[in-house]
């Protein structure tokens, strides 16, 4: 009898969970390629507009995916910036992804001199983000980098796999090209484009996944630090809020216990989506924009802002 009434609470408190999840749609905002040079915007004139339209979109944390080998006096003030702001700090190692080499030691060695360098700011916490750790050939050293990280008490961030990925950097590539050749870009067509080819791939995903689970889990939309980042964030955040999305907090979504891929055993960026659904993890971090995926996203940008693909 005991054991029925066990069950039924736990039965309750699922119900109670899944009712809960159907009705949210929770995303959190990363930003990656941090710390780019200047561009057609001063690189601070870029972070203090990126800091200013987050807030003004109603933000209320995201988070910065930090390489710390360009760490000048300006870059730290970036990420002051970005920190006093109350963003999310995360370290994303030194000098060299961290899955370029085979060498665990400099794995470790990287993010020993990552963290003594981001250790200074209030908004780093000790989280990680390994965008490619999945890919790791050596079973081995990728079991020696997960223990040396859980026995000096670093914790994981996660973003997931989505289609999104990329297609922004590509876009800014365009962009910076048409303004070092003094050329006129319609600058609100450019916009609405953005704003749809980095929804299309994540609605695509909330679907399949809302079909498959029932519920629609936690993502995270990583997003480029660049020009146009700063520009459209708000007709971004905006759209995303009109489509049922609510944008949380880093912090929260990094440090659920529930959600989060340490308690799926990884370390892996992928390992969140990968640990809800039971679905073979995808053997790379987001796909690059060329071939099919690059004539899809110019055959919109040719339809939708004429004359900017030359």
């Amino acid at each position: 009898m005991l054991k029925r009434v066990y069950s039924l609470m736990a039965l309750g408190l699922f119900c109670c969970l899944g009712a809960n999840q159907a009705g949210a749609r929770e995303l959190v905002l990363a930003f990656e390629n941090t710390l780019q040079e200047s561009t057609s915007l001063d690189a601070m004139a870029r972070s203090q507009m990126l800091v200013r339209n987050l807030a003004i979109a109603g933000v209320p944390q995201a988070m910065f995916l930090i390489k710390t080998e360009n760490m000048g006096a300006k870059n730290s003030d970036r990420v002051a910036l970005y920190s006093d702001k109350g963003h999310l700090l995360v370290n994303a190692g030194h000098n060299h992804s961290l899955v370029s080499k085979s060498d665990l030691y400099a794995y470790e060695i990287g993010i020993l001199k990552a963290n003594r360098i981001l250790e200074q700011f209030s908004g780093y916490k000790k989280h990680i983000h390994f965008s490619t750790l999945h890919e790791v050939a050596d079973t081995g050293i990728q079991r020696g980098l997960i223990e040396f990280l859980r026995e000096r008490d670093y914790q994981p961030a996660f973003t997931g796999f989505n289609n999104a990925r990329g297609i922004d950097a590509y876009i800014d590539q365009l962009y910076q090209k048409k303004i070092r050749n003094n050329r006129r870009v319609d600058m609100a067509a450019l916009e609405k484009t953005y704003v749809e080819l980095m929804l299309q791939p994540l609605q695509r995903q909330d679907e399949y996944l809302f079909n498959m689970l029932g519920y629609s889990p936690r993502q995270v939309l990583v997003i480029q630090e660049n020009d146009l980042a700063a520009y459209f964030i708000v007709a971004l955040v905006d759209e995303l809020v009109a489509q049922g999305w609510t944008m949380i907090a880093a912090e929260k979504a990094m440090n659920d216990p529930l959600v989060n891929p340490i308690a799926q055993g990884g370390w892996g960026a992928n390992s969140y989506l990968h640990g809800l659904t039971g679905l073979p993890e995808l053997p790379v971090a987001y796909p690059r924009v060329i071939g099919e995926r690059q004539a899809g996203v110019d055959r919109l940008l040719q339809l939708q802002v004429p004359g900017f693909i030359e």
